[in-house]
């Protein structure tokens, strides 16, 4: 590892600005020397993550888009729906038709404005967990129909709280009508049912925009709609909604062709953010997040044997160039990694007022202000005498429960950037 020299440090604390700095318990004077450091080596690099959790997340990722600095996104999902509790239709009852219908929650990227076309397929294999797994992962997929069930060309307003109907093949909605009436055993319990009805998946088709979708039984639900003829006509319903949510799950892909990080690979080494124009990248739903490490830090001993970090603070700054039409993510997260970037949940940077979501700073006047930054101290302390087993680095993500159901993504200044560059400031404490 790197060491910072002694020299270089002792130069820094006649040279720095002390202001901001406070200290306890510390009678000022000779035999104390302090200062503010933020010339210590940031080293960022961005790492791609192996295959995603997306089951059990209550949230469904459906469509496409091209995001001019990540590439193409383009995502399905896959779930199943359970026997309905309506009682059976009357003799009398004539079939009318079948529709899913569909809640989006109101996040979505893209561009909303064009017609988006969907199509829903039934699964040619149960929804089943596979052997010795527990969760179900983005780069999984289930096999299904040849033939849509339904394809669906239409407008999509997400942010309007409207739900969305996707017209069903009738020739299947005859089918479970008919087994409906004749109270057919397949209808007898789940396990007929998922034999039968293995499960659906909605995809989108040359979308312009990915939408999320709420996946509960409330939101999805397949509904068969049927009629009386009496004097009045009597319209009914039987409802076929969404169970077992926790086998609901995303599959997606992307292509990051012609882009700043099209050969990022999964692996411990990453792309250094001098290959890319010294700036690291965060889209953490595709497996892409930013590491940070402070190769230098442990240098500080050899200021002294009497030497204490009373204060550390990372900022990142946001490249405000990669921003037009995308949001900054209001909360990230700095999660403790391994070398080869395993994470053990749980391990996200806290304050003694809880886990620490970067406290995004927005200047509208001078966007080249907007930062976020973090309290770092007890890792900085903890890391100047941390050896090849003890040492961790740091992720910069979306926290844990944003993680697998968001689309955000963000574009940062590395330690060498000139304009959006990643500081760590260090209020250090010398006693000679």
């Amino acid at each position: 590892m790197k060491r910072l020299s002694a020299l270089a440090v002792v130069a820094c604390f006649s040279a720095c600005d002390k202001s901001g700095f406070s200290y306890d318990n510390v009678i000022d004077g000779g035999n104390v020397q302090y200062s503010l450091m933020d010339t210590l080596q940031v080293q960022m690099r961005t790492v791609q993550l192996d295959s995603v959790r997306t089951s059990g997340t209550g949230t469904g990722l459906v469509g496409s888009y091209t995001d001019p600095v990540f590439g193409k996104f383009t995502s399905h999902t896959t779930f199943r729906v359970g026997l309905p509790v309506n009682t059976a239709p009357d003799l009398r009852a004539i079939y009318d038709s079948l529709e899913l219908i569909i809640r989006p929650d109101g996040h979505y990227y893209g561009d909303t404005l064009p017609p988006q076309r969907f199509q829903v397929f039934q699964l040619t294999r149960p929804l089943l967990l596979p052997d010795d797994y527990y969760v179900l992962w983005s780069h999984q997929q289930f096999p299904i129909a040849a033939a849509p069930l339904a394809d669906v060309t239409q407008y999509i307003r997400p942010t309007s709280g409207d739900v969305v109907h996707l017209k069903m093949d009738d020739a299947k909605g005859i089918e479970l009508f008919e087994m409906l009436k004749n109270k057919s055993d397949i209808l007898s319990n789940e396990d007929y049912w998922r034999d039968y009805f293995k499960g659906l998946n909605i995809r989108g088709v040359n979308n312009t925009a990915a939408f999320r979708l709420l996946m509960n039984d409330t939101a999805v639900i397949m509904r068969l709609h049927y009629h009386i003829a009496k004097e009045t006509v009597e319209e009914k319903t039987v409802d076929f909604r969404m169970n077992l949510p926790e086998l609901q799950f995303n599959s997606f892909t992307y292509d990051r062709s012609n882009t700043s990080i099209a050969s990022l690979q999964p692996g411990a080494e990453g792309l250094p953010g001098e290959t890319t124009a010294n700036r690291t990248f965060v889209q953490p739903l595709t497996g892409a997040v930013t590491r940070i490490d402070f190769p230098t830090i442990a240098g500080l001993l050899e200021l002294g044997r009497y030497g204490r970090i009373m204060q550390a603070e990372l900022i990142i700054k946001p490249d405000n160039s990669t921003l037009k039409d995308y949001p900054l993510p209001s909360r990230l997260t700095l999660t403790l990694a391994d070398k080869k970037n395993i994470v053990a949940q749980g391990d996200t940077l806290a304050s003694t007022a809880g886990n620490q979501y970067g406290n995004l700073r927005v200047d509208k006047l001078y966007p080249e202000n907007n930062q976020y930054s973090w309290d770092v101290t007890e890792y900085c302390r903890a890391m100047m005498t941390a050896d090849v087993y003890t040492y961790r680095g740091l992720l910069l993500a979306a926290p844990f429960s944003e993680f697998h159901t968001q689309l955000n993504r963000l574009v940062v200044g590395d330690g060498g950037n000139r304009q959006y560059r990643a500081q760590l400031k260090i209020y250090y404490l010398l006693y000679q």
